[in-house]
């Protein structure tokens, strides 16, 4: 019956047909608009990618001097059981022989195998001191002094155990950093000039005027909060200030000095390279037999240069406790079977630094790894040779793997961009390729093309001067590739200067591509300005689409209020006509 169109059902199915006609009519033209669209930005976007990688690969090869990707080097040892060895792009080709003859080694010290459960002659609680010193590796020397804090709970009826303590005094040394705290003053300074904080070799002019203290401490805080590295803190004790500075890398020292004035001293802040104890030692509380207490003390580098040169207690007696207040005397460590051990150093001086044979030079050094012998070469000693070996030999060579992958990485993103253009400037089924006609798409393919092919200018006739002559060749379908590798391989070995100058000469290859590719890219460049202009469509299409949607739903839900009024008019007529009405719209 025609009123089953105003049923809830046939009102859905009116205004559903008109959401579908008109889209179908004013929607579908703009979607298919905007995926194509969306293809091409879709094409710009890979091309981008592809352009910005090659140009990546061209800014590496066009590098010159000591970052230049053909001054790679490679280092090779006849013995890597004794000697291993590596070379930077500063290192020159070349070859020498060796010997390793002893190893480098830390300094050790080794204090009285103590009974566990004896009691040290420590009864109180209360700071202890002592001060260690080691080298510093070139003639100068660390000083750190150490404090060891008892408290009245380390003891058991007025007694510490050797085992306690031992693992008291070991932790203190571990955690101990270089610490330096002025004198506790109040008042003021007359005197003004600066001085020289140095940490690790990194100095920074203190400059300070008369006045307060209070107020000099406040001054030498804000110059020094900018130091990595370093606490610096203001101490007040009633009317008494004290300068705090703490050294929070245990591995750098702290020296001040080079005061113009008098303040330094004033303070008695005055120090030379002072470093936590942390930095120059490790400590280690251990039990070389049941109910035995030892400690160790190994110097943090090795060689002679970084030897502990000094363990003397400065208050309490604490190193006496262990017979480790040896002072400045070497004395020899005796670990003995039947009674005490002797306390004192387990290696002679004269073992310490690792010593070479070096092209018939005897060479010693405080490092197991050597890097200022042969400009840009680290040997790194492995173990001591046998008489009877043979010298090791060290080759120093241009490394032509490395260069070789470089080119390949060349070749690669070469053809991936000009693939990816070949495919998509050409028509298949019918189907035209985006960039067929672009003008981008085409001046980069004649790019690709000429680069590819043509001789590098200013270089000479007789030396490598293209790819051509490096066993490399052009296909104009296919793009670079490797014809004969021997003749590249030849190449790099016997003439890599010439291969590097064909890349990296300001007419060379990499040079001239990478210049020519950054017009392409960039916030201006061709390839974004078009796609951005493509984005631009896309977006203009997608408010077209949205403006439409809205206006079609608006006006699908006017149709159907009017389909429902009409619902609305008919049920009121049926109800006032009954079966009349009902054979009257049959």
């Amino acid at each position: 019956m025609a009123y089953d169109l105003l049923t809830t059902s046939g009102i859905n199915s009116l205004v559903n047909s008109y959401i579908n006609t008109e889209s179908q009519k004013r929607l579908s033209p703009l979607a298919n608009r905007k995926t194509k669209y969306t293809s091409i930005s879709n094409i710009y976007s890979g091309l981008l990618s592809k352009v910005d990688a090659l140009k990546s690969k061209m800014s590496i090869l066009k590098a010159t001097g000591t970052s230049s990707a053909f001054a790679v080097k490679k280092a090779t040892s006849s013995n890597t059981t004794a000697v291993t060895v590596s070379a930077s792009t500063a290192a020159q080709k070349g070859a020498f022989a060796l010997r390793v003859n002893q190893l480098a080694k830390n300094d050790l010290v080794v204090s009285l195998d103590k009974n566990s459960a004896d009691f040290s002659t420590i009864t109180t609680p209360g700071t202890y001191t002592f001060a260690i010193k080691g080298g510093d590796g070139e003639g100068g020397q660390f000083t750190s002094n150490v404090s060891v804090v008892l408290e009245a709970d380390d003891f058991t009826d007025g007694n510490i155990s050797f085992e306690d303590l031992s693992v008291i005094v070991a932790k203190a040394i571990n955690d101990d950093k270089a610490v330096v705290e002025s004198s506790s003053v109040s008042g003021s300074t007359l005197s003004s000039g600066s001085f020289t904080f140095d940490l690790n070799g990194t100095e920074t002019t203190i400059n300070y005027s008369a006045g307060t203290y209070d107020e000099v401490i406040d001054s030498i805080i804000t110059q020094l909060e900018d130091v990595s590295g370093l606490a610096a803190e203001k101490v007040v004790d009633g009317t008494n200030v004290s300068l705090k500075l703490t050294v929070t890398d245990s591995s750098k020292y702290i020296s001040i000095n080079g005061d113009t004035g008098t303040l330094v001293s004033e303070l008695g802040i005055s120090v030379d390279q002072e470093k936590g104890a942390s930095g120059i030692v490790s400590a280690t509380s251990f039990s070389p037999s049941n109910g035995l207490s030892q400690i160790s003390l190994t110097a943090k580098n090795s060689g002679a240069g970084f030897k502990i040169d000094e363990l003397s207690d400065l208050s309490g007696g604490m190193l006496d406790q262990f017979g480790l207040n040896l002072g400045t005397t070497r004395t020899a460590f005796i670990q003995n079977e039947s009674g005490a051990d002797t306390a004192g150093y387990v290696h002679n001086t004269s073992i310490l630094n690792s010593k070479i044979v070096f092209n018939g030079l005897n060479i010693e050094r405080n490092s197991n790894s050597i890097s200022d012998l042969v400009s840009g070469v680290t040997l790194n000693l492995k173990s001591v040779m046998a008489v009877d070996d043979n010298d090791v030999t060290v080759d120093v060579a241009n490394d032509v793997a490395a260069v070789k992958s470089k080119i390949d990485e060349f070749i690669t993103s070469f053809n991936d961009v000009y693939n990816y253009i070949k495919t998509n400037t050409s028509s298949s089924d019918g189907v035209r390729g985006v960039l067929l006609g672009d003008a981008s798409g085409s001046s980069l393919l004649s790019l690709l093309s000429s680069t590819a092919y043509s001789p590098i200018s200013g270089l000479g006739s007789g030396t490598i001067n293209s790819l051509t002559e490096m066993g490399i060749t052009f296909n104009s379908n296919t793009g670079l590739s490797i014809t004969d590798s021997s003749q590249l391989t030849n190449a790099l070995e016997n003439n890599i200067e010439e291969v590097e100058q064909t890349f990296n000469s300001d007419s060379g290859i990499a040079a001239n591509l990478y210049n020519k590719l950054l017009p392409y890219t960039g916030y201006n460049g061709y390839l974004t300005a078009r796609k951005n202009t493509i984005d631009g469509n896309i977006k203009s299409t997608s408010d077209s689409i949205t403006k439409i949607q809205t206006k079609i739903e608006k006006d699908s839900e006017v149709l159907r209020n009017r389909y429902i009024q009409l619902q609305s008019q008919l049920s009121t007529l049926l109800n006032s006509t009954g079966s009349f009405g009902s054979d009257l719209f049959s």
